[in-house]
């Protein structure tokens, strides 16, 4: 088995190099594959990046579309038998890739493994996403995309990130890969780490990410389950409105919701809108 890792980055001197260490500090029995994208950095990125070239397999820097374009060049250069993405911000937890290669070893029919998710704000523990139901996919992303490894022949069959999404085409992936009955596998334990001060923390790209979710889940559901159009509307409906609400509260604190609900499960148990995933 071969494992391919894709990073791609754009003026990510902050942070790339935990993010290169994370990958090359990995020690599965399967070879590894390291590329790096590089959106022609401005800042000190690629010079970073040049310190571990020993041990990076391609490292391409130019111009272009955004982070789905640059995943999906590297999707196009990968050669491994699975694919792994993890942003410049991101980073693999230790033992992350015997993981995923004992479970693609012993679940041969699974296509997509994934796990929680821990979250960082200022490089502190913060939270653990939890993985929702995967039945409730055509309202929301209940996975979390940088714990998720994908054999390649996904990829080849449906195709790589539509780039008409600027924020939800890793949902839109998954989608077509539920929509064509891959089968998914769920790690307990978090393969991946995730910054929250990450391009979908603000206020601002929340509700971008809402429209370009609702705008994929609706064409999904019209083209699969037109039974839970009502019920997918409604949804986005609270779903906006909620955000709208909240607006005020996380512009003081992006993270009290979480800490509420965090405060919430302790006293009472496990929410309603867990089964969407949990943070």
């Amino acid at each position: 088995m071969k494992i391919s890792i894709i990073t791609p980055v754009y003026n990510g001197e902050k942070t790339i190099e935990r993010t290169i260490l994370s990958v090359i500090n990995q020690q599965p029995e399967s070879q590894i594959e390291y590329i790096i994208i590089d959106g022609a950095s401005k800042d000190d990125t690629l010079k970073i990046i040049n310190r571990y070239a020993n041990k990076i397999n391609v490292i391409v820097s130019e111009e272009d579309k955004g982070v789905y374009d640059a995943m999906n060049k590297g999707i196009s250069q990968a050669t491994g038998d699975i694919i792994g993405i993890i942003n410049s911000d991101d980073w693999y937890n230790e033992g992350a890739l015997k993981a995923v290669e004992k479970a693609f070893l012993e679940k041969p029919d699974v296509a997509i493994v994934h796990s929680p998710v821990k979250n960082y704000v200022e490089d502190q523990l913060f939270s653990t996403f939890l993985p929702g139901d995967l039945e409730y996919l055509p309202f929301k992303m209940t996975i979390a995309h940088p714990s998720c490894f994908v054999k390649k022949e996904v990829y080849k069959k449906i195709g790589c990130f539509d780039l008409s999404y600027s924020m939800a085409a890793d949902y839109d992936f998954i989608l077509r890969a539920y929509a064509n009955s891959y089968k998914f596998y769920r790690i307990d334990n978090a393969l991946a780490s995730f910054s929250l001060n990450g391009m979908t923390g603000n206020w601002a790209n929340r509700l971008k990410l809402i429209r370009e979710s609702w705008q994929c889940t609706t064409k999904f559901v019209i083209q699969y389950q037109k039974h839970l159009k009502i019920q997918h509307h409604f949804f986005y409906f609270k779903r906006f409105l909620t955000e709208m609400i909240l607006i005020p509260i996380k512009f003081i604190d992006p993270h009290i919701i979480i800490k509420i609900k965090g405060f919430v499960r302790q006293r009472f148990g496990k929410l309603s809108s867990d089964r969407y995933g949990a943070w």
